[in-house]
Order: C-alpha cells, then sequence, then structure tokens
C-alpha cells in the first residue's frame, strides 16, 4: 500500500513524465525506499526551515543519500525527486523543482542551499510564522491541529516566485 501512496504522490507531482526513469517501473519498485523511510532517523520528522544547523543538515543530506541508494544510483535520481520525496514524506525541505530553484536561484540540495533557506527564513520570519495552514483528515474532510510546516510554505512561495521570475536582482 505504502508503494502505491509515494507512486500516485509522485505521479501527481510530475515526477513520471519526460524522460524520469520511474516511467519505466512498477510501484514494487518504492519497496526499498519504503523500507530505507521506515527506518530512518525520527529526527527527521522534526526538522523545519527554522531549525536548519549543522546537525540537522547532515541528517538531512544523509537522507537525501539514503533516499538516492534506495532508488538505485545508476538511476540517477534527481534532486527534484529527492527533495519531493523528502518534502511528501517528512515535510523538512521544499522540492527543488525547476521552478523553486529558478526563485531562489539555487541548483543543488546541498548544505550551502540549506544554509540559504535558512538566512532567508530569519530574515523572513515574522512573514513566515504568519501563515497558519492547517491539514485536513482524510477521513472527515476536517481541518486538523497539524500545520504545514515552514519548509512547505517555502516550497509554495519558491514555487510562486520561480513561476513570476523576470530578472530580479535580489529576493
Amino acid at each position: 500500500m505504502s508503494c502505491l501512496q509515494i507512486g500516485f504522490y509522485l505521479a501527481s507531482w510530475g515526477m513520471m513524465r519526460g524522460s524520469s526513469f520511474l516511467l519505466e517501473k512498477s510501484v514494487k519498485n518504492y519497496e526499498e525506499l519504503i523500507r530505507t523511510i521506515s527506518k530512518s532517523d525520527p529526527k527527521l520528522w522534526e526538522i523545519d526551515v527554522d531549525n536548519y544547523n549543522e546537525n540537522n543538515i547532515k541528517l538531512l543530506l544523509n537522507c537525501k543519500n539514503n533516499i538516492i541508494q534506495a532508488l538505485g544510483r545508476e538511476n540517477n535520481p534527481t534532486d527534484t525527486l529527492v527533495t519531493k520525496i523528502m518534502l511528501g514524506v517528512f515535510a523538512n525541505v521544499p522540492a527543488f523543482d525547476q521552478y523553486f530553484c529558478k526563485g531562489f536561484r539555487m541548483h543543488t540540495f546541498n548544505e550551502k542551499s540549506l544554509l540559504r533557506l535558512k538566512t532567508f527564513f530569519d530574515e523572513n520570519k515574522s512573514v513566515f510564522d504568519s501563515y497558519k495552514i492547517p491539514t485536513f483528515d482524510f477521513i472527515t474532510s476536517q481541518e486538523t491541529d497539524i500545520l504545514y510546516t515552514r519548509a512547505k510554505i517555502m516550497d509554495m512561495y519558491g514555487f510562486i516566485r520561480g513561476m513570476n521570475y523576470k530578472n530580479e536582482k535580489n529576493f
């Protein structure tokens, strides 16, 4: 069931089109990914942009490497794919897709880019903290007490900014 969930999640975010290696795989391909996620450090669930520090960044980059290994290094999983998985599962990083990267003028999911996001968050903390977007219960469709993480809000901001990118000098 978890393989189906992650497969449909990735498909809904456009990760099964074009030249993606995922087009050639069945959902059974995600078994190792699901095992890897289930064995991940529980601290990954607690990381958000406001607490990106040396230790947490190491955990995030270790998670990236574990996901790449689970998907098969020979498949060359992109930062977009890896961060979409991390956003969908842990909600601890934005998805480094085309628009987000354009919006933040970043090219790679690495320590330097995470530190830049932390700085941007710190400079705009009051704005990010003003958004309280609830999630919804799947069965009841009612709001829950669980709010979107700052990383998810930053993901939405970066995506929209990248779509509207017009040779801005600063962000």
